[in-house]
């Protein structure tokens, strides 16, 4: 699958144990009637309208890209959304096939700003669900870019879209593909939000992820060994983005850091992987003059609080731009709730991960609401 390097970049990257539906596309039934009467043209965090789903595709690089709209049923000219998913074969409602269960996120978050009065867009990006994406030698970071623009401009043609109040929301990686996007399009998008956004490199929240799950005492190493795991690792990302040749044989004596390794140096995808590795997400999006919101969740095991939501707040505070931060206590990298303490998720990183989509979790309203009132605010 050609983005399945993708999914050791974002999702926990490996377990280490003693070393050793989506929702259907379709029509929603009728919802609560709304709390309140809202307007058409704004957000209502009290609202609770009837949706409707509507399956849409758009043009991008000649090829059709097929995605799912959910819109109030209520005729009006509304804000509208466009979601944009993470990392590896993650499809329009944030599910995968590396993972069980269809209980996607993008799904429910979309129902939820649909609910509140937002038109919200999400598809599948190249090498997911049900695009498959260029040639591979054809793949590229412009490729997620461009399709998140074709995107833009099918939301610019509805008429029941406001087109001076579409924001863009990009979720773990997908974060990166918003900041590209808003680089281009800017003048066209009310704001930009990063959902447990990648802040850092990918190629240092990399070895952040590996750090965890190496000093986990089910890995059974020493303080040593870690040492040196890491030491290759590191040693190997820089000789990597420096064009220089990198056996993972030599980076690591464990055969899932190599599996890893062997993943991301692929000739078939070098290109793409040096260019998204390498992307510092906090620097790019200083530069942008758009409205920004960033929601993490204090039960994120991929995305740190420290590192990544702070260091990126840091980074727009200190480029005096726009910015609104919100921490979740209890949302995880997906936005579910969670409510287990970190020390009980890290002690067990692979259940974490198969627990994403799992039947009957929800999304965390922390969350929801820090992100349905900055909307709101906004429109």
């Amino acid at each position: 699958m050609k983005s399945s390097l993708f999914a050791l970049v974002a999702a926990p990257v490996l377990a280490l144990s003693a070393c050793g539906g989506s929702a259907p596309p379709g029509s929603t039934g009728p919802g609560t009637p709304a709390a309140t009467a809202p307007s058409g043209e704004a957000l209502d965090p009290n609202a609770s309208l009837s949706t409707k789903r509507e399956n849409v595709t758009f043009t991008a690089g000649g090829r059709t890209i097929p995605g799912t709209i959910v819109a109030p049923t209520e005729a009006g000219s509304w804000p509208a959304v466009l979601i944009l998913a993470g990392s590896g074969p993650t499809d329009r409602d944030w599910t995968s096939p590396l993972l069980p269960g269809t209980n996607g996120s993008a799904a429910l978050l979309a129902e939820e700003l649909a609910k509140r009065g937002a038109v919200v867009l999400r598809f599948d990006k190249a090498g997911a669900g049900a695009n498959p994406g260029p040639p591979l030698d054809q793949l590229s970071l412009d490729t997620y870019r461009d399709e998140a623009r074709s995107a833009l401009t099918l939301l610019r043609s509805r008429p029941d879209v406001r087109v001076d109040r579409i924001f863009v929301a990009g979720h773990s990686e997908g974060a990166v593909h918003a900041t590209r996007l808003a680089q281009v399009a800017g003048d066209q998008l009310a704001g930009v939000i990063y959902l447990a956004p990648a802040s850092r490199s990918m190629a240092d929240t990399i070895v952040s992820q590996l750090e965890h799950q190496l000093k986990n005492p089910l890995a059974g190493l020493t303080p040593a060994q870690v040492d040196a795991e890491l030491a290759g690792i590191r040693k190997a990302f820089a000789d990597f983005r420096d064009n220089r040749p990198v056996d993972p044989t030599q980076v690591s004596t464990l055969p899932p850091v190599q599996k890893l390794v062997a993943g991301i140096i692929s000739p078939a995808t070098a290109g793409l992987a040096r260019d998204l590795l390498f992307f510092e997400n906090a620097a790019q999006a200083a530069t942008l003059e758009e409205p920004m919101l960033v929601v993490g969740g204090g039960k994120d095991i991929q995305v740190d609080v420290e590192a990544d939501i702070r260091h990126l707040e840091r980074a727009l505070r200190t480029a005096q731009r726009d910015v609104t931060v919100n921490v979740a206590p209890d949302a995880d990298h997906v936005l579910k709730h969670e409510p287990k303490s970190m020390a009980e998720l890290r002690a067990n990183v692979m259940a974490v991960q198969t627990a994403y989509n799992a039947d009957g979790r929800t999304l965390d309203p922390g969350a929801v609401d820090a992100i349905v009132a900055w909307l709101a605010a906004r429109t």
